[in-house]
């Protein structure tokens, strides 16, 4: 699959959450994610601008984990790429899988990410510690869409949502590494 994704900064909260619903955005949940993300062996993902992550997400008494695999970036405008998910079972005994084919753990990423929908894109509003808040609009495509359409159609749901600035294509593992 592709993901064609934008995101922006959000300054004002409660009008962002406010203009969702104005628009006809259903909320979905909310979702604390904990993500640790790895380094290869043979290259850098930071210059290969790839991505390989394990998130946790809180699910009744137990998580949901999901080890997720992101490829570069495809287009220059947003943030599309191809991604690759599969559940896993265990956190540690995945760690300890990719530790043993020399991936090292890079950073861990906190946020809390409440997700809507709207027609046929995911809306979240996530909170990061030290970055604050970010909207991200997401359209899943196959292979061979035509992203400069849905790109377009991303920015028209962030203009309806009154945000034409502020978008952000490095990732927020990418925006953390920026202020150490």
């Amino acid at each position: 699959m592709i993901e064609v994704e934008m995101k922006a900064k959000i300054n004002d909260k409660v009008k962002t959450l406010e203009k969702i619903k104005e628009i006809g955005g259903t909320y979905s949940h909310t979702e604390k994610q904990h993500d640790i993300y790895f380094n290869a062996p043979d290259k850098n993902f930071k210059e290969t601008d790839e991505a390989l992550r394990i998130r946790e997400i809180p699910e009744d008494d137990d998580f949901k984990r999901i080890l997720t695999y992101k490829g570069p970036k495809i287009d220059p405008k947003s943030k599309t790429r191809k991604e690759i998910e599969v559940e896993i079972a265990d956190t540690d005994n995945m760690v300890d899988i990719l530790v043993n084919l020399g991936f090292k753990p890079a950073a861990i990423v906190n946020k809390v990410r409440r997700i809507f929908i709207y027609k046929e894109y995911t809306v979240t509003l996530d909170k990061l510690d030290k970055l604050g808040y970010y909207m991200e609009i997401e359209y899943v495509a196959k292979e061979g869409s035509d992203i400069e359409e849905i790109r377009n159609n991303i920015y028209n749901v962030f203009e309806k949502l009154g945000i034409t600035s502020g978008f952000e294509r490095t990732s927020y593992l990418g925006l953390l590494e920026q202020l150490e």
